[in-house]
């Protein structure tokens, strides 16, 4: 009797203090609806657009160029930077226009203005969404896949707006491959950001991802739209 009474003592401490950690790191303990379906556990990463104007980049000449596929020049940039967009994908020059690489020629790539779309686009052609898209492996996680991440449910985001965990996998990546997301932060860091501060989520350590049903999927898209 006294050690049934001990174990649901602890018990209900552990209870206790689980509770409290969760408030108190602000968690959203929201159950999963029982039809979303489990894909597994991601390892995470994140990445941005890049912005030229940010004091980030060291002073160096601007040597490297960006050109479209049709050889127009759109800007001249520094190595480093140039070196990063390659990495990133997409970026804000000085003068406000955003670029995106495009294809590959003779193993340098092409880059386009990407009219209309505040933070660059998407492997499809779509505009990038802070926080909502995330780049996969397509053989993985078919592109067009309305995910839900219970990590990110709760997560206070720049605009104000709770994080429902809702997420399109939208975009692919170099490197981005087997159980991998990557989550795009618009133009915050890609190591210091809203995500990794709330300590909901942490570079590489794994998170489950679920696929929705079809009727969240439909208004999820519908919002984005």
């Amino acid at each position: 009797m006294r050690e049934s009474i001990r174990f649901a003592s602890a018990l209900f401490l552990l209870c206790l203090c689980a509770s409290a950690c969760g408030r108190m790191q602000g968690f959203h303990l929201a159950a999963v609806p029982g039809n979303y379906e489990l894909l597994g556990e991601f390892a995470p990463t994140f990445y941005r657009t890049l912005d030229e104007s940010a004091g980030e980049w060291p002073e160096e000449e601007r040597t490297e160029e960006l050109r479209t596929g049709g050889g127009e020049l759109i800007a001249r940039v520094t190595p480093t930077f140039k070196e990063r967009l390659d990495i990133e994908g997409s970026a804000r020059l000085r003068d406000g226009r955003v670029v995106n690489f495009d294809e590959k020629e003779d193993g340098r790539w092409t880059y386009l203005v990407a009219e209309g779309a505040q933070y660059g686009l998407d492997a499809r052609g779509r505009g990038l969404v802070p926080f909502r898209t995330l780049a996969v492996d397509p053989s993985v996680v078919p592109l067009g896949t309305v995910v839900y991440l219970p990590s990110l449910d709760g997560v206070r985001l720049p605009s104000g707006e709770t994080h429902d965990g809702l997420c399109l996998a939208q975009d692919t990546g170099q490197g981005i491959e087997g159980r991998r997301v990557d989550i795009f932060v618009g133009f915050e860091n890609d190591e210091d950001n809203t995500l990794t501060r709330s300590g909901r989520v942490r570079d590489m350590e794994p998170l489950r991802v679920y696929r929705v049903d079809d009727e969240t999927a439909r208004r999820f898209l519908a919002r984005l739209k």
